[in-house]
């Protein structure tokens, strides 16, 4: 695996770390095309049930893509387009991963971070998290599949001022607009919470909230959704051996020991 692109798993929870430290966990263009490959390796073991995706330290999640590269790699319109197709490939493997996604966020969580965190499933940060999409200072233009996944997570009101203010938000204030889901007090605590938030999904039905998320996925595309699909993984539910197991455990009174399958 690429050196700051790390995999780890610990029993049912898989983590992707982002190993920039030096640079605020700041995504290159070698790390934007390492991170599907990541994620594809996770979700290719069978015990994966979570994602957890996080930076290295305490300073930052991910501080953005490296504007270092940018004389080159955005030089013109054709250049970044070429950029921003690998970082949209990188975006959807997030969004598509089989495996829910959960975004570990402490410290700076802009530009290119907020693309991540909003990809993932589920958010969660410390009250020390920054979050910011600095385009609007930069001069970059903000593709079309990045703010129509910031208009569906957080409304078209919310996304309007983030990306015309290019302001600062407090965790706090993420919170308020939906940008994350669990806000923890105590930097301290999210380690730990962190991994008992993502075996709280991990204890769940696999194929039921791998169906839950391509429906989710499909309404999000609106008038292209593909209704087939959708359905085709409800159905893998009802002809599933959990589905089973989980109305023998209902009527018997004890917890569900799913196999996602």
């Amino acid at each position: 695996m690429h050196s700051q692109i790390l995999t780890e798993n610990d029993g049912p929870i898989g983590r992707v770390i982002f190993n920039n430290p030096e640079k605020r966990n700041a995504f290159n263009l070698e790390m934007w095309k390492a991170l599907p490959d990541a994620l594809a390796e996770l979700n290719g073991r069978d015990e994966i049930r979570a994602i957890v995706l996080e930076g290295s330290g305490d300073q930052a999640f991910v501080a953005g893509a490296d504007i270092s590269e940018f004389e080159s790699l955005r030089k013109d319109p054709a250049a970044a387009r070429d950029y921003n197709a690998i970082t949209n490939r990188a975006f959807r493997a997030i969004a598509e991963s089989p495996a829910p996604t959960i975004a570990k966020i402490r410290g700076f969580c802009f530009g290119g971070g907020c693309a991540i965190a909003l990809n993932s499933d589920l958010r969660m940060a410390t009250a020390d998290a920054r979050f910011c999409i600095p385009a609007a200072k930069l001069g970059l233009g903000y593709g079309y599949e990045n703010v129509q996944r910031l208009a569906d997570e957080l409304g078209p009101a919310a996304a309007r001022e983030m990306l015309f203010t290019a302001r600062v938000y407090s965790a706090v204030e993420a919170q308020r607009i939906g940008l994350i889901h669990q806000l923890i007090d105590d930097p301290a605590e999210l380690d730990e919470q962190a991994l008992a938030y993502a075996k709280m999904v991990a204890v769940n039905a696999p194929l039921t909230i791998r169906s839950a998320k391509v429906a989710l996925n499909e309404y999000i595309r609106g008038p292209e959704a593909d209704l087939t699909k959708a359905n085709a993984a409800m159905d893998a539910c009802y002809e599933s051996e959990d589905y089973r197991e989980g109305v023998s455990a209902f009527l018997e009174k004890r917890r569900a020991a799913f196999r996602g399958r």
